[in-house]
């Protein structure tokens, strides 16, 4: 049994999956490679998290360091600065729960550390982000971390300079090859045309592109599934949480709908208005005369009779002769 593979409804953590996002990874590791501290924004569902997640697997490759460590922690989980220093101490095989203790943790190790923090925006509505965020940063600047955090909305105010990524809607070929990871070794395909519908109906957000062709992936083994319909009706009554489609997206796949079948009927009644309304070719009157004419030459040519050319000449002519009259 084919399993639908488009479930994902998150953050993508299996690095098959993940496609796409170059420019903003070449951006990202350029400024890790300058010693800079990165923050990467964008809108609920656009992708930020399933970024920090390819970065902390990726990093040691990127960065040509097999040494490297990465850690990828949600302060949407924390409930302090100390709690989440804790957490990254402990994972470093050190003990404490401050900046200070922090800095002794990082400098004991052979090579830097990664750490993705996701959501940090919690964390600075919180109270406590902003002053994390700078501590962090500061260590950033003694070589001994890497430090990449992701947020929603505009940047904060920091006093620490942070290199910025903004994250927003897939380009075209990454669609295509979101979908050729995500399809590799289930036997479906998608056509150009379906992506290019995926990408419109989505507006080519990510979470909206994993929808649309969850319901797409549907109708390849039930061609009697309305995939169109399927995923306007869930994005509609669940959209992403702080990230629904504008009304425009609906208005105009519904739009569209009606003129197919507009242009369908519109076309078949002009078509049935033209057979029945196409005249018979009328024959002029002077080819009418030529007709016999002919036949007497051609008559003449096959028997060298001229009388026999010259009956069926009048024959024909009077007969012509008659049929106008008659017209």
């Amino acid at each position: 049994m084919v399993v639908n593979p488009f479930t994902e409804r998150s953050r993508i953590t299996e690095p098959q999956h993940f496609a796409g996002r170059w420019s903003e990874l070449s951006l990202i590791f350029d400024a890790i490679q300058a010693g800079r501290p990165v923050l990467v924004s964008g809108s609920p569902g656009i992708g930020k998290s399933s970024l920090l997640s390819h970065i902390a697997d990726s990093a040691a490759a990127n960065l040509e360091r097999e040494d490297l460590r990465s850690y990828y922690l949600d302060l949407a989980e924390a409930s302090s600065a100390e709690e989440v220093y804790q957490v990254f101490i402990e994972a470093l095989g050190q003990r404490g729960s401050t900046s200070a203790a922090l800095e002794v943790a990082l400098l004991s190790t052979d090579a830097p550390t990664v750490l993705c923090l996701d959501n940090a925006d919690a964390a600075i509505a919180a109270g406590w982000g902003v002053t994390m965020l700078e501590a962090l940063a500061r260590m950033v600047r003694g070589g001994s971390l890497v430090l990449v955090a992701a947020i929603e909305g505009a940047p904060p105010l920091l006093s620490e300079r942070f290199a910025h990524v903004r994250l927003g809607a897939f380009a075209p070929a990454e669609i295509r090859l979101l979908a050729e990871a995500y399809l590799d070794g289930t036997g479906v395909v998608f056509t150009p045309a379906e992506l290019r519908a995926v990408a419109e109906l989505s507006l080519a957000h990510p979470a909206y592109v994993q929808r649309a062709a969850f319901h797409l992936f549907r109708s390849k083994l039930d061609p009697s599934y309305n995939w169109r319909a399927e995923y306007l009706a869930e994005a509609r009554e669940r959209p992403v949480p702080g990230a629904p489609l504008p009304p425009a997206v609906f208005e105009d796949a519904a739009a569209t709908s009606v003129e197919s079948s507009r242009d369908a009927g519109a076309e078949g009644g002009a078509l049935a208005e033209e057979v029945q309304a196409a005249p018979l070719p009328e024959v002029p009157w002077v080819l009418g005369y030529l007709l016999p004419l002919l036949a007497a030459a051609l008559l003449f040519v096959a028997t060298a009779s001229l009388p026999l050319a010259l009956v069926v000449a009048a024959a024909g002519v009077a007969l012509v002769f008659l049929w106008q009259r008659r017209r």
